[in-house]
């Protein structure tokens, strides 16, 4: 256990990862280890924002509907 975590010195990480299956999620497949609960929305090419803008906006409008449909039946 000491020698990872002299690895870890080693590459100036300031937050080592929680375990092993973390450290792989984050360098080999890429995984975000530090802000999860920020999505930046802006970093996304614009196909894919236009996307999510679109699915989370029907999202929202059908859960109204269904709060209106059900309160004026």
């Amino acid at each position: 256990m000491d020698k990872r975590l002299e690895e870890y010195d080693e590459q100036n990480q300031t937050n080592p990862p929680f375990n092993d299956a973390i450290d792989h999620f984050g360098k080999i497949e890429g995984y975000p280890t530090q802000n999860l609960s920020r999505v930046n929305m802006k970093g996304f090419p614009l196909p894919i924002r236009i996307l999510g803008y679109f699915f989370l906006g029907t999202m929202g409008v059908g859960m109204i509907m269904v709060l209106l449909l059900t309160l004026f039946k």
